[in-house]
């Protein structure tokens, strides 16, 4: 049988054999059923990434990297901006025209400032999470299976290759997107993986092995 990793220059049929190879994998029982799929899928994907990372681990220019992401800073500074200015807009323009039905109770209340800071907060939130992933994205140690090969597995945002381990990774904007039952669903998510980690605050990394 051909390894996963000589399907690599063609994205349609390394994706075809992915989901082919799955229905070899053994699932253990302490995976949840809703969780069976990504399990299946992830741990197949696994055996490419291995030749991926190996093979595609090279030495990037540092330079190059700084220029790249200064790029995608100021992508994400306009980007924001814009939204800000089109969302302020309108909300004044709906607030000119005769509504039964609102929102919230700021919108109901005309409360612009209110109503505004929580969907600006969400909007820099999830449009940062994005750039953080192409930030990530420009090292040879990560693999984002979205982007490739469009395979979403559930809870991991991208791959990380560590010191000879890969790690799925969940990344977080805010620290209180980790709390309540979204926490207990995280966990979940990952600790069907050999090795997960949680990047919260861009400080604080938990690691599991």
């Amino acid at each position: 049988m051909k390894k996963l990793y000589d399907y690599h220059g063609n994205k349609e049929e390394l994706f075809e054999q992915i989901l082919k190879q799955k229905n070899s994998i053994n699932i253990p029982d302490n995976i949840p059923e809703s969780l069976t799929e990504d399990y299946k899928i992830a741990r197949t994907l696994d055996n490419y990434l291995e030749d991926y990372f190996d093979i595609n681990n090279q030495f990037t220019s540092i330079s190059n990297v700084d220029r790249k992401i200064d790029k995608i800073l100021d992508k994400f500074i306009k980007e924001v901006l814009d939204g800000v200015y089109q969302e302020k807009d309108k909300f004044r323009k709906a607030m000119n025209t005769k509504k039964k039905t609102f929102k919230n109770i700021f919108e109901f209340s005309k409360s612009e400032n209110l109503y505004l800071s929580n969907m600006y907060t969400r909007f820099i939130s999830e449009n940062l999470g994005h750039k953080l992933e192409e930030i990530a994205n420009l090292s040879n140690n990560v693999y984002i299976p979205d982007r490739e090969l469009e395979i979403n597995i559930k809870g991991i945002d991208l791959i990380i290759y560590d010191q000879g381990l890969i790690k799925y990774t969940q990344l977080k904007t805010k620290k209180d997107t980790l709390t309540g039952s979204q926490k207990d669903r995280s966990i979940i998510e990952l600790r069907i993986h050999p090795h997960y980690i949680i990047v919260l605050d861009y400080k604080s990394v938990k690691i599991k092995s």
